[in-house]
């Protein structure tokens, strides 16, 4: 990801010169043919040859990307480059070369700059071979790696509730040290203390309510966790979203690469046969297995060896694995530099057509020197054979997610006019496209066996071109068009593939659940293949019913009337009359005949005299044991008419399991409607197709090691789910941990703030030797050591609160602030009231500035405080269910034992050097033991009412809060008039109450609720929360 300069050559003013790549501008045009680097140094559309490009750092597919270079054919992409955009169109994107990709392969082109005695074979591209040039677009930060180093730069604000409450509190603490410094401002001039000296103690008393180590001692538990997230493989840019990992409450998983494996194994072939009367014929897992139709002009061999965009890198095929996979189990090879392949591009009658590679059948190695070599119509060569010969590949359209299907033009050598198109890609997407007549019988049935199984099928199909055969038109390959070519086609067969589950996966997966966070499967792939993949490794629990989804044309109830939903979304905008938009049926994946209600997704059983299905309806209205599989296509419908589908689009949300067919951009909108309900979502991936939800999700964790992974907050170079877990697991240890902190240095400052100010009464402050040893060696070590505490070794259900302002914190925070304050006034009268207690008075009577800190209160004030520090980093070091126990911390462990030691050591036997260091006074030792019971009942008051009172009293008490609240604001209405007969409601006006009463769902029993049950709502539930209640089984059912 750093930056990256290289020395060019470029040409300006018609002449070549060497310059370096920083200087490089837009509209430069540099050679890439016999250049010294390997790493694209700007963004460039290539003018000439064609390279093979290794992308993997910005989409995070290790796939090579072919690059083609722009033509007087294509050149109508060019009206499509948005140059303001982050990116580029996926039709542009074969043309550019992107910066800090790698160059694995550049070949010169054919004569685009030629003399004018060849100004005709130049302009059919048969000019003389040329350098690879390309024209570059955007430099530096304008490129999409500096976009990428950007957004790294400067990441999306986290909005999370403990930071802002922090600053709240700081503010709280800022407050405190402003009444105290009126109020002994008030003191010290009573005492006649000169101002110089006034205005010093009010500083201290400034920097002493608001610790300035209070930052940094907090993000010490998020660095700590950093560092053990990276020991384990897992690194991140933004390291407080470990703290936002903490309340992550839902987990989206891709499926490839993330829970299933990076690769395929093609199980085999299915296709139809003369003699299986229109049905597919089982699944032949070799390819000598096929049984082809011998007088049929297509060829399913021809499809599997053509239909894909690999490339030849050190004589190895590159590419997609899935076609890697079609080429191996074809048995075919494939070259991009044969005697073929030199005829047609060099041929009078060639207009431009140049065959971009040549399939060879496994027995057709190499061109036999006694075969004959003829020419078809269009100038091509053509070998007359009877068995395969080697094919040639025109053109190649390559995959759309849109189309969801990619296709070839290929020429077979053994047959001069029959110039054949083959295409591949999803069942739904190549069925839609062939005609009908070819579809055989059991399509569905089929394609549903293997789906239902976690299959991954893909469909072939074909035709031959028989007007381009004939055609005498020199141009006639070049100016085809996509949809000519991908249009009424013959069905050849299903390729099926299997995709293994990681066999981590079902583990963590389990582990979620067992804590009650949601899981949630985003994937590309087919509905049902996804549904039996969730199964398999148990995101789907035993027993959950799944309900995918179909179109149904409005007003229909015939069966034929449903569509598959894995259709193009546009075509169910209107029925057959364009009069009425479709609705959407649920029904059950295995086949039963349960159904869901379209409008509040509550199953019914279609048939009402079937008793068997009303029953299993009714057993699984009242359990909510059943979710929904969702297509991208019905995604698209339903959400992006909110206002018409708001309701159902929230039970969607609620009861999604599969997301299915989803494309990169409606993953990422997935992630934000999740989060508009209330969730933190956390989204976990491996390919450039997720990174969009990667960094639109709370928490993004990319498995991929490309450097565009990097935007997202977390990378895992463990290609497995395990890395959720664990940050899930060092979240909430960091969250409880920066509590601990928070409150351990809050009530630090309360304490010596208390000490301060009842030392200021004397004009006596604390010696600098003493704010040393607090600050410097208690404070810093405990808060130190308290922040390595290791993560719990499992996840519980409960998930740790986010809110410093939270009744349980608060009420704990001030539950212990008022104890210490009481000791320390209590030691104070205490100390006022022994008979060799001397009042601190000035050494000169004249000054009052001279009053000497050295005093017996300042000595037993010190003495005693020391304890109470130490003993609020025991209270305030919380162990499970979020960290281990104190016990496993063995630093903090030796750093208490020490420090107690050592107060112990200066409080019980007394050392003249160390009193005069820190300005301590010898007193009596029965008055030391006087003070180390009340520091052992201090630390008692503060540990029982930590662990046993102050949760305890904590809701009663912010009850008892909103009710003094309530009476204030009852008493305000009746002074003013307004009507007084109004029950008590945390919402603030009729327009909350409506808003509570639809969107929160308000208990039904609001108005018959007594007062104290009314005192316990609060404003501000998250949404989510409040459907999970009112939902049938509410979370169990995930």
């Amino acid at each position: 990801m750093s930056a990256y300069t290289c020395s060019v050559t470029v040409v300006r003013d018609g002449k070549r010169a060497v310059v370096d790549s920083s200087d490089l501008v837009p509209g430069d045009i540099f050679e890439l043919s016999g250049s010294q680097f390997k790493t694209v140094p700007c963004e460039a559309l290539l003018l000439e040859g064609d390279c093979i490009v290794n992308e993997s750092m910005l989409t995070g597919e290790s796939v090579p990307e072919s690059k083609l270079a722009i033509t007087a054919v294509n050149s109508r992409v060019l009206q499509d480059i948005n140059m303001s955009a982050h990116t580029f169109s996926s039709e542009v994107s074969r043309h550019m070369l992107f910066a800090g990709t790698h160059l694995v392969r550049v070949r010169g082109g054919r004569g685009t700059y030629c003399s004018s005695n060849s100004t005709s074979e130049c302009a059919a591209g048969r000019g003389p071979a040329t350098h690879a040039t390309a024209m570059v677009l955007r430099t530096g930060f304008n490129t999409t790696k500096g976009m990428l180093v950007q957004s790294i730069l400067f990441p999306k604000p986290t909005s999370f509730k403990f930071y802002r409450d922090a600053f709240r509190f700081i503010g709280v603490l800022a407050l405190v040290a402003l009444v105290g410094f009126v109020i002994n401002t008030v003191n010290l001039h009573r005492l006649s203390v000169s101002a110089s000296r006034i205005v010093q103690r009010a500083f201290d008393l400034i920097t002493v309510a608001i610790p300035p180590a209070l930052p940094a001692c907090m993000s010490i538990g998020v660095a700590f966790a950093a560092s053990r997230l990276g020991k384990k493989g897992i690194f991140t840019i933004s390291p407080s979203r470990i703290n936002v990992a903490s309340k992550v409450a839902a987990v989206c998983f891709d499926k490839t690469g993330t829970l299933t494996e990076d690769g395929l194994d093609l199980l085999g072939i299915c296709v139809l046969s003369k003699e299986s009367e229109g049905e597919l014929v089982e699944l032949a897992p070799n390819v000598e297995d096929i049984s082809e139709q011998s007088d049929h002009p297509l060829s399913v061999l021809h499809a599997l060896a053509t239909c894909h965009s690999l490339n030849l890198v050190d004589n190895l095929p590159v590419g997609d694995p899935l076609e890697t996979k079609m080429l191996e189990f074809s048995k075919w090879t494939i070259d991009e530099d044969s005697d073929e392949l030199e005829a047609a591009s060099s041929n009078q009658k060639n207009a431009g057509v140049k065959p971009i590679l040549v399939a060879r059948p496994p027995s057709q190695m190499t061109l036999s020197s006694g075969d004959a070599i003829t020419e078809n119509v269009i100038g091509l060569p053509v070998v007359s054979r009877s068995s395969h010969k080697p094919v040639l590949v025109l053109r190649v359209f390559e995959f759309s997610s849109g189309l969801r299907r990619s296709s070839v033009v290929t020429l077979a050598l053994d047959d001069p006019s029959s110039i054949c198109a083959y295409v591949k890609g999803a069942p739904e997407s190549i069925k839609d496209i062939c005609r009908p007549e070819t579809i055989p019988a059991n399509f569905q049935s089929v394609l549903d066996g293997y789906t239902k199984s976690g299959r991954r099928v893909i469909a072939l199909a074909g035709k031959q071109l028989a007007d381009l055969g004939q055609s005498s038109s020199n141009s006639a390959v070049t100016q085809l068009a996509r949809t000519s070519v991908e249009n009424q086609l013959c069905f050849l067969g299903f390729l099926v593939f299997e995709n293994k589950i990681k066999p981590e996966t079902a583990a963590v997966l389990k582990e979620l659940r067992d804590a009650k966070i949601r899981m949630m499967m985003c994937t590309g792939d087919n509905a049902l293949t996804a549904v039996s993949v969730a199964r398999e490794c148990h995101l789907v629990s035993t027993g959950t019913r799944v309900f995918v989804p179909h179109f149904v044309s409005s007003g229909s109830n015939r069966s034929d009337s449903v569509f598959s939903s894995e259709k193009d979304s546009g075509i169910f905008k209107t029925n057959i009359l364009g009069l009425a938009m479709p609705r959407v049926c649920w029904k059950d994946a295995l086949g039963s005949n349960i159904e869901l209600d379209p409008s509040t997704l509550e199953p019914f059983a279609t048939n009402p005299l079937d008793a068997v299905a009303v029953r299993s309806a009714a057993d699984l209205a009242r359990s909510g044991c059943y979710c929904v599989a969702v297509t991208g296509d019905v995604f698209t419908h339903l959400f992006k008419q909110n206002s018409e589908h708001s309701d159902i689009c929230k039970r969607i949300l609620m009861r999604g399991a599969v997301y299915a067919r989803m494309s990169p951009e409606q993953k990422a909108d997935l992630i934000e409607r999740l989060q508009e309900i209330g969730y933190i979502a956390c989204f976990c991936g491996d390919g450039a197709n997720d990174c969009a939800a990667l960094k639109t999700a709370d928490v993004g964790i990319s498995l991929s090691e490309a450097e565009a992974s990097v935007a997202a907050p977390f990378t895992s170079h463990t290609k497995d789910i395990r890395c959720v877990v664990e940050l899930l697991k060092e979240g909430r240890c960091s969250i409880a941990t920066s509590f601990g902190c928070f409150k351990f240095m809050a009530l630090y400052s309360m304490i010596q703030f208390t000490s301060c100010c009842l030392l200021y009464v004397y004009n006596v402050n604390l010696s600098d030797g003493q704010y040393l040893f607090i600050d410097l060696f208690t404070i810093l070590p405990i808060a130190v050591c308290m922040d390595r505490s290791k993560p719990y070794t499992r996840l519980v259900p409960r998930r740790p609160s986010a809110s410093l302002t939270s009744k349980k914190v608060l009420t704990s925070l001030l539950g212990n602030v008022v104890l210490v304050i009481a000791f320390q006034v209590a030691v104070f009268f205490i100390v006022e009231a022994q008979p060799w207690y001397q009042k601190p008075r000035p050494d000169d009577p004249s000054d009052p500035d001279s009053v000497p800190n050295k005093c017996d209160l300042s000595t037993a004030l010190f003495l005693f405080s020391l304890f109470q520090y130490l003993f609020a980093g025991i209270v305030f070091n919380i162990g499970p269910p979020y960290r281990q126990s104190a016990f496993r911390n063995y630093t903090y462990l030796a750093v208490v034992a020490l420090l107690v030691a050592f107060d112990l050591w200066m409080l019980l036997a007394p050392v003249n050097g160390f009193y005069s260091l820190f300005s301590i006074e010898h007193t009596k030792v029965g008055w030391r033991f006087w003070i180390l019971g009340m520091a052992v009942a201090n630390f008692v008051a503060c540990y029982v009412g930590e662990r046993f009172i102050f949760p305890r009293i904590a809701i009663p008490l912010a009850k008892t809060l909103r009710l003094v609240r309530w009476g204030l604001l009852s008493t305000y209405s009746r002074l003013r008039g307004s009507d007084t007969n109004v029950l008590y409601s945390p919402f603030k006006s009729a327009a909350d109450i409506e808003h509570g009463g639809n969107l929160y769902q308000v208990e039904d029993n609001w108005e018959t609720a007594g007062l104290w049950s009314r005192l316990g709502y609060r404003r501000g539930r998250k949404e989510y929360k409040i459907l999970l209640e009112k939902m049938a089984g509410g979370s169990s059912w995930h």
